[in-house]
């Protein structure tokens, strides 16, 4: 039976990651085949200063290599495997790297998706806010107004709406930043957050933000963090929590 959860409530964590290798083409595409509208994916730059789709800084645990994503140009990088072995085995060794570039081309198919993109610390600190945020607001043109840029870096966020980027979030790093000087100034459209670091006694309802919630796995806490005021929830495991099937598409 579906669920009381919709899809304007959801956020698909790294695609549809629970069944598929995260970040990648695939995930995303399967996501949105679930009835996903709002995915979201992480991003890391090449040597040659690319935005990648990719969570890890080092190749180990999702493409079985040794090394970092900043070591190799975009073409080495997406000729490596992103299958996720130790997790899938050997079930998507085709899958391989994909440049941001390549997610975009998909979202731009589905009108109705919002893409959130979070923009991984490890390539800010290495290549520079400022690079890196241009590498990827000019491959997100085509969909400026439904991409979204998040990070745990808040000043790249407030950068990205300094330069009148439409859509921005910060991800907390605690509950009380929330309320910080830097984040009130930003004003994020939406807002991210460990769900076990929402405090229980929190008034949700005068936040100028939206607040999704993560890593949400089972249908009774999404319901029950729903009803205490989180806006949104992100899961690694769309399709479950939206409860559907081919015959209720």
């Amino acid at each position: 039976m579906p669920t009381s959860l919709s899809p304007q409530q959801l956020v698909a964590h790294r695609g549809y990651q629970k069944k598929f290798p995260e970040n990648t083409a695939l995930s995303v595409s399967k996501a949105i085949e679930a009835g996903a509208l709002f995915v979201e994916i992480d991003i890391q730059m090449s040597l040659d200063q690319h935005p990648i789709v990719f969570h890890d800084l080092t190749l180990k645990r999702v493409s079985g290599g040794s090394g970092t994503v900043h070591q190799l140009t975009l073409q080495e990088l997406t000729a490596l495997p992103a299958c996720e072995p130790k997790r899938l085995g050997n079930a998507f060794l085709a899958e391989t790297i994909s440049p941001l570039a390549r997610i975009v081309e998909i979202v731009c198919q589905h009108p109705a998706v919002t893409l959130f993109v979070e923009l991984k610390e490890e390539s800010i600190d290495h290549f520079g806010a400022e690079l890196m945020l241009e590498r990827v607001c000019d491959i997100l043109q085509p969909i400026q107004q439904r991409a979204v840029l998040i990070s745990f870096d808040y000043a790249i966020i407030e950068m990205a709406r300094a330069r009148g980027w439409p859509l921005v979030g910060a991800v907390l790093r605690e509950w009380n930043d929330i309320h910080s000087p830097l984040l009130t100034r930003i004003a994020g459209d939406y807002t991210f957050i460990d769900h076990h670091i929402i405090p229980r006694s929190s008034d949700l309802s005068h936040l100028k933000t939206r607040l999704v919630a993560y890593e949400v796995g089972t249908v009774t806490l999404a319901e029950s963090l729903a009803a205490g005021g989180v806006h949104m929830l992100e899961t690694f495991d769309i399709e479950g929590l939206l409860a559907t099937s081919p015959a209720n598409r």
